[in-house]
């Protein structure tokens, strides 16, 4: 039987815990929890307590972030000897034979580091929409089992422990958006495939949140422009900015604001920074040993 520790990163997040952490428990794989909680002052830390007492439970009042708080767990791993981990948000769950099926396609698929199932929204009858358009849309078949994607968000992310130990923790650069993409990059980088599994099926439930437009240029803009800079399988970065400078009139254009002007100097007063991460990214156990955090 292979160990497998669910990874779960709490901030206020009351409204899904049960579900989200109840399917845990209903799992048709027995796997081990351990939860981060970012600071919640919504009751989450104590609801754990009491209706998963069996939960490694860390809590850190600082909410350090995404990526620091996986790596809390994703340290954990490594140092108990857990086969996989699987990276799940608060506000998605897995069926019963979620995870059974993904550990099984990825026993049998030894140079694919992270597998996904298909992400859907709530009721199951649509996908989410960031993984129909970026996910869903660039899959190439490997098999019936098996799809070869570039990127899947870590919504939910079955990881294995021989990619975790090559191509390391999530880095700390990335506190909030772009550390799965970021990652992503760096298994490819390092050799694994990044696949979906389509006989498995989970929800992320984010229907009813609406995004202010700062956030999605930050996020779409900067995130990204970042992330493509600390690309380790891109050679020449200072090349890359023939992308990012138009890139970021284009979306002046795309969201009718001049915020991503103002991104673009911060982008520029980061450089330095990512490409620091690119260079640690490759070495093999990128921030295992050197927890680096810029």
């Amino acid at each position: 039987m292979k160990k497998v520790l669910v990874i779960v990163v709490v901030y206020n997040g009351m409204a899904w815990l049960s579900r989200c952490l109840g399917s845990v428990s209903e799992s048709s794989l027995g796997a081990d929890l351990f939860i981060v909680d970012n600071g919640s002052s919504d009751g989450s830390v104590e609801f754990v307590k009491e209706q998963f007492p069996q939960a490694v439970l860390k809590v850190d009042p600082s909410n350090p972030g995404f990526a620091a708080a996986n790596n809390e767990g994703l340290s954990y791993a490594l140092e108990n000897g857990y086969d996989y981990v699987y990276l799940m948000n608060q506000d998605a769950w897995v069926f019963p034979d979620t995870l059974e099926r993904l550990v099984s396609v990825c026993e049998t698929a030894p140079g694919f580091g992270i597998l996904s199932p298909v992400q859907m929204k709530d009721g199951c009858v649509e996908m989410d929409v960031q993984f129909s358009r970026r996910t869903y849309t660039a899959r190439k078949e490997v098999s019936p089992e098996l799809w070869s994607v570039p990127y899947v968000m870590a919504a939910h992310w079955l990881v294995s422990r021989k990619c975790l130990e090559k191509v390391g923790l999530f880095a700390p650069f990335f506190p909030f958006y772009g550390e799965d993409e970021n990652y992503c990059s760096r298994a490819l980088y390092h050799g694994f495939g990044i696949g979906v599994v389509p006989s498995a099926k989970a929800v992320h439930d984010r229907a009813s949140r609406n995004e202010a437009k700062e956030r999605k240029v930050f996020r779409n803009f900067y995130m990204k422009s970042l992330t493509l800079l600390a690309d380790p399988s891109r050679r020449c970065p200072v090349c890359r900015y023939l992308y990012i400078i138009p890139y970021s009139f284009h979306c002046c254009f795309k969201y009718r604001s001049l915020l991503p002007l103002k991104y673009l100097g911060k982008v520029f007063g980061k450089t330095r920074e990512a490409l620091s991460v690119r260079r640690e990214s490759m070495r093999e156990g990128a921030f295992i040993r050197h927890n680096v955090s810029i």
